[in-house]
Formats: structure tokens, sequence, C-alpha cells
């Protein structure tokens, strides 16, 4: 039974890697855009509201949805933005005053790669901070930056 079992696990990742070879041989990327869940919650200790995850990385294409996940208001602001980043309004979301509520941002043109502080304005003096790091998708197989 377990033969058979190693058998099948090892048929399956076979498959799969050759799934992924054949993409990248055919110029495609080898990870998509994908959806980044950050909850803006209550939590106990010195700092009794957060960003979870505070620290995030995502790279272009992909969408950073931030959800109100605490009893108090709430928001969004790209306080420290790399060089030649150009957010425009999207650099402060609006207020979100109920659970469940939510604001996205898709990582376009607008951002560079880098580190980008954020903040929770009614928040920062007691350190309501997070961090996104934004990083080009790697290169296709062969491929460079």
């Amino acid at each position: 039974m377990r033969t058979i079992r190693n058998a099948v696990v090892a048929s399956l990742l076979a498959t799969l890697g050759s799934a992924f070879v054949a993409r990248a041989q055919a110029g495609g990327t080898t990870s998509a855009p994908h959806t980044i869940i950050v909850k803006l919650v209550e939590q106990a200790g010195p700092v009794p509201y957060g960003f979870e995850p505070s620290a995030f990385t995502a790279e272009p294409g992909d969408t950073v949805k931030f959800v109100q996940a605490a009893s108090v208001l709430h928001n969004v602001h790209f306080k420290a933005v790399p060089k030649g980043a150009k957010l425009g309004s999207a650099a402060v979301s609006q207020y979100l005053t109920a659970k469940g509520q939510s604001t996205s941002l898709v990582i376009d043109s607008r951002f560079v790669d880098g580190k980008y502080e954020i903040v929770c304005d009614p928040h920062e003096m007691i350190g309501m901070h997070a961090f996104l790091t934004v990083e080009e998708r790697p290169a296709s197989a062969g491929g460079t930056k």
C-alpha cells in the first residue's frame, strides 16, 4: 500500500514539475498575481491596534486588500514611499468604520520596487505601522529582470 501511495505522489510531483518547466519555457512567469489580505486589528499588548501581518511583500499585479477587523476607526496611509513611486490619491484611503469594510489597491505602475511604510492616521502615534515591500515578479526561465 505504501509503495502505491509513494508512486502516486511521485507521479503527481513529476506532472506538476513538468507543467512548471513547460510554462517557464513558454515565456510565462513563475508566479501569477495574487491577493494579499491585511487586517486592521485590535490586539493585546502595548500597541492596541495593528496591521496583520505588519510586514508583507507584493509583486506588480498583486492586489492588497485591507480589511477592517476592529471596532474602531482606521485608515491606510502610505507615509513613506521609495523615490519614483507616484501613488497620488491612492496614498491615503477612506476611513473604514465597520467590521468587514475593506479597501483594495492593485500594485501597478504607480509603485516602484522598494519598501513602503504604512500607518493608520488616528493610531500612528501609538505605533500602528506596517511595511510593504514591492519586488519585481521573478523572470521566466533563462530571462533576466
